[in-house]
């Protein structure tokens, strides 16, 4: 049996709280089911920053994210539009 080939494009762009849940969910799988995310965070890569970044929609992605951490944006698009936020 072939590899299992995961379609990046599945996962929805986060637009905000009405989809967190869903786009987290998705998010976290495909990193986790390409070794891309350890102990409750995305692993830092440029692969992950750019699907972290290719996953949300234009006007939620911050200049600053360009210097940033990959853990840090997830968390940064968590306080944002997570739960508690």
């Amino acid at each position: 049996m072939g590899h299992l080939e995961l379609d990046f494009h599945a996962i929805p762009k986060l637009h905000g709280r009405e989809n967190y849940w869903q786009w987290r969910v998705l998010l976290k799988t495909y990193l986790e089911a390409n070794d891309l995310w350890k102990h409750n965070e995305p692993k830092e890569s440029p692969q992950t920053k750019f699907l972290i970044l290719a996953s949300i929609t234009a006007d939620k992605v911050e200049p600053a994210y360009d210097d940033q951490t990959c853990s840090y944006i997830f968390q940064n698009m968590e306080s944002r539009f997570g739960p508690y936020s």
